[in-house]
């Protein structure tokens, strides 16, 4: 079990380093309402301000700290210029985690890549968001973006998940797709460790494959191997 779980890991970043533009402008920003921000360039080209753990282009991976937070391990990963039918975006956060504070505080996650040539015409623009954890009294909201067009926003506040296609048309290229995954986490005093678990996918189909539902799945797995990797430093 152990080795499939390593063979499918490497074939989810194979996957999509080997469909990967080297022109296009892939980054992950983060930011926080206490203000602290990080920008993360794919590859550290150019070298932003966090870096980027993975060596694979079309592949982004922040380990370290954003203000009162652990970012465990936030995998970014994108498959431009994309293939005839299916363009996507997927963000997996394996542990958003700080121990002590009250009240509520907010954690933003976007991720923009702007190297997508295709698919073009109608589609559809597929938005998911999942949990695997999340605090009481805490939510994730999630939207996808196509040219800085808005798809329909999407919104939890417990363990689960949900999806929403909105009709494109694609007209023009290179064109950019961006999601925005914003955590609001309730603290609940000194000494209490909370964590959140989201894994969010934004896709342009045409037409819309069945495997896009599905696309989440193989994600954490890369995610947990790198946690291990930090673990056995630590």
């Amino acid at each position: 079990m152990r080795k499939f779980f390593i063979a499918a890991a490497m074939a989810v970043v194979a996957l999509f380093a080997s469909t990967r533009s080297v022109e296009a402008a892939f980054k992950m920003t983060l930011s926080d309402s206490d203000g602290n921000s990080l920008v993360i360039n794919d590859n550290n080209s150019p070298l932003g301000t966090g870096v980027d753990s993975a060596s694979a282009l079309g592949t982004i991976v922040y380990i370290g700290n954003l203000g009162a937070f652990d970012i465990n391990v936030m995998t970014g990963t994108s498959n431009a210029p994309g293939t005839p039918n299916l363009a996507q975006l997927t963000i997996n956060n394996l542990s958003i985690s700080s121990v002590g504070f009250t009240g509520d505080k907010t954690v933003t996650v976007a991720l923009e890549d702007t190297g997508f040539f295709s698919p073009t015409g109608s589609g559809g623009l597929e938005s998911q968001v999942s949990t695997t954890q999340l605090p009481a009294n805490s939510n994730v909201t999630f939207q996808s973006f196509l040219n800085g067009n808005p798809g329909t926003p999407l919104a939890l506040n417990t363990v689960g998940g949900t999806r929403v296609n909105d009709a494109v048309n694609i007209t023009s290229t290179p064109f950019t797709l961006e999601n925005i995954t914003t955590y609001t986490i309730h603290g609940q005093g000194t000494g209490t460790t909370l964590t959140v678990q989201t894994t969010g996918l934004t896709a342009v189909a045409n037409p819309a494959p069945a495997g896009v539902v599905l696309a989440l799945t193989g994600l954490p797995v890369m995610a947990f191997g790198l946690l291990r990797r930090r673990l056995k430093k630590a």
